[in-house]
C-alpha cells in the first residue's frame, strides 16, 4: 500500500504516476446511516421520472421546448430571472453548509459519492472481494478466473451506467417520450441516442477507472473548500491530543503512547487515500470511512471511541467551537433574500404569457381602401394544466383578424397565432404610432392583455 504524502496528492506519484486505491471493507454506524440516505437518494433519483405532478413529470428539464417543470411548477424562459435568484441562493447555501459543517455533502450526498461507494464499489467487492484480494487479482496473471470476474464486474458496471444514461435522458426529454423512442426506428432520434450513448460512456468511464481523481482534480467544489472553511467549521478530524504519540500496541508492555495504536486501518478504508492524522486536507470528502474504522479498533482495545471523528480545528485546539460567525450569518441573511424573492416571483408569475413580435418587412401596409393593417406573430404560452381557448379583442375602432380564431392552447404548451389589426387611415394618429391594449378571454374571464405598438404613415 502507498504511503500517504500530505505535500502532494495521495493517489499522484512523481511524474504524474497514478496510485491505484483498494479501499478496504469495513462496517459501523456512519456507513450503516450513509448507506440508507444513499438508497433513499439513489431510488429518488430513478422514480421521479415516473412520476407526474398535476398532468406533468415531477422533474422535466426540457431544453428543446425550453421548459422545466419542477414539482408542478413549469418555468418559461420568461421565467429565468425566477430561477436566477433561486440558482444563486442555492450556491449561497451550499456556502452556508460547507462553512457550518464543512464536506458534508460531499460525503453523505454527492452523486459522486453515492454512486461509486454505494453501487459500484458494492459491485465491486461483491465480484472480487476485499481490497488485498482486488490488489492480488490485479497483479495476477491474466487467468480464465480473473477474465471472468473482471467481465462480470464490468458488464454489471454497463448495466447500471445504462439505466443512469436512460434515466438522465428522461429527466431532458420525458419520460413518455423515451419510451417512444425506445420502441422506434433509432435513426429517427439519432441526436437523442448520441446524447444517451455519451453519458453512458462518461458514467462508465468515470466509476470504473477516473473515480477518486475527479473528487481529487476536476471537483470544483474541492477547490472552494480552502476559502469557505474556517477554524470553527465541521470536519472530520484526528485528536492527535488523545493518539499522539501513537505506536504499536504489544501484549504485556506498559504503555505511555497514545491511543492510537499506528494500525493504519483509517489509511486502508480511506476512498481518496489519505491519512487523516495528517490534519485537515483538501482530498477529505468528510466520507466517515476512517472514523467507523477508527471506532472498530478502538473497540477491540477497550478505548473510547472517537479518536477520529466529527471535530473543528478550533475543538482540536482546546478552544470552544463558535456556531455563529460573521460569515454564516452574511451566508443565511443573503440566502434567505434570494430565495424569499425568488418565491415571491414565483407566487406571483403569470400562468398564461402572451408574446407578439412583428415579422420582417414592412411594418405596416395600407390597402386600397385606405385602412392601415398591423402584422403581428404571437405565441401564447400555457402553463396550467388545462387547455385554455383564447378570443382577442380590441377596442372600438380597430378590426382584429386571427388565422386561429378561437385560439386553442394545449397545457404546458406554446402555439403560434397570427394576428391582423386593421385600422382606418382617417382615424390613426397624426404621430405614426398607436398604443393599443389587447385582451384575450378564455370564455366570459379576461385570462391576459398585451400592450403593442402601431405603426402608420406620417403627414
Amino acid at each position: 500500500m502507498h504511503t500517504p504524502i500530505k505535500d502532494r496528492v495521495t493517489t499522484i506519484g512523481k511524474g504524474g504516476r497514478r496510485f491505484w486505491l483498494y479501499p478496504a471493507k469495513f462496517h459501523g454506524l456512519w456507513l450503516k446511516r450513509r448507506q440508507i440516505l444513499a438508497a433513499v437518494l439513489i431510488l429518488f433519483f430513478f422514480i421521479v421520472p415516473w412520476t407526474k405532478v398535476n398532468g406533468t413529470q415531477t422533474v422535466l428539464l426540457d431544453v428543446a421546448e425550453r421548459k422545466f417543470a419542477i414539482f408542478g411548477a413549469v418555468f418559461w424562459p420568461q421565467d429565468l430571472i425566477i430561477f436566477w435568484f433561486y440558482l444563486v441562493g442555492t450556491v449561497i447555501l451550499i456556502f452556508l453548509i460547507t462553512a457550518q459543517w464543512g464536506r458534508l455533502f460531499c460525503g453523505w450526498a454527492c452523486p459522486q459519492t453515492v454512486f461509486l461507494e454505494h453501487v459500484f464499489r458494492r459491485i465491486e467487492t461483491w465480484v472480487e472481494g476485499d481490497g488485498n484480494q482486488r490488489r492480488r487479482l490485479d497483479k495476477a496473471p491474466w487467468t480464465l478466473t480473473k477474465v471472468r470476474k473482471k467481465a462480470t464486474k464490468y458488464f454489471l458496471f454497463l448495466i447500471v451506467s445504462s439505466h443512469f444514461a436512460n434515466t438522465v435522458l428522461c429527466y431532458f426529454v420525458g419520460t413518455d417520450q423515451v419510451i417512444n423512442m425506445t420502441f422506434s426506428d433509432p435513426r429517427e432520434n439519432w441526436s437523442w441516442f448520441g446524447f444517451m450513448a455519451f453519458v453512458n460512456f462518461l458514467f462508465f468511464v468515470n466509476f470504473t477507472w477516473f473515480r477518486e481523481q475527479f473528487c481529487l482534480i476536476a471537483c470544483p467544489y474541492g477547490r472552494f473548500q480552502s476559502v469557505l472553511l474556517d477554524g470553527d467549521s465541521m470536519i472530520v478530524g484526528y485528536d492527535y491530543n488523545r493518539g499522539e504519540p501513537r505506536g504499536v500496541l504489544r501484549k504485556k508492555e506498559k504503555r505511555d503512547k497514545g491511543d492510537c495504536i499506528d494500525c493504519n486501518r483509517c489509511v486502508a478504508v480511506c476512498p481518496t487515500g489519505i491519512d487523516i492524522r495528517m490534519g485537515l486536507q483538501m482530498e477529505c470528502i468528510n466520507c466517515t470511512a476512517c472514523m467507523d474504522a477508527c471506532d472498530e479498533i478502538m473497540d477491540k482495545i477497550n478505548k473510547p471511541r472517537k479518536l477520529i471523528g466529527y471535530t473543528s480545528v478550533a475543538s482540536l485546539e482546546g478552544r470552544n467551537r463558535r456556531f455563529f460567525r460573521a460569515r454564516t450569518l452574511v451566508y443565511t441573511g443573503l440566502f434567505l433574500a434570494l430565495f424569499t424573492v425568488g418565491s415571491v416571483l414565483l407566487v406571483n408569475k403569470s400562468e398564461i404569457i402572451i408574446r407578439m413580435v412583428r415579422p420582417p418587412g414592412a411594418s405596416f401596409t395600407l390597402n386600397q381602401s385606405d385602412e392601415i393593417t398591423n402584422h403581428f406573430q404571437a405565441k401564447a404560452s400555457n402553463k396550467t394544466p388545462e387547455p385554455i381557448t383564447l378570443k382577442p379583442s380590441v377596442p372600438e375602432g380597430y378590426e382584429l383578424v386571427a388565422a386561429l380564431d378561437p385560439w386553442v392552447v394545449p397545457p404546458q404548451e406554446t402555439v403560434q397565432n397570427q394576428i391582423f389589426i386593421r385600422k382606418k387611415k382617417d382615424n390613426f394618429s397624426n404621430t405614426g404610432k398607436e398604443s393599443l391594449t389587447i385582451r384575450f378571454y378564455d370564455g366570459e374571464a379576461v385570462a391576459t392583455e398585451a400592450k403593442i405598438t402601431l405603426m402608420g404613415p406620417k403627414p
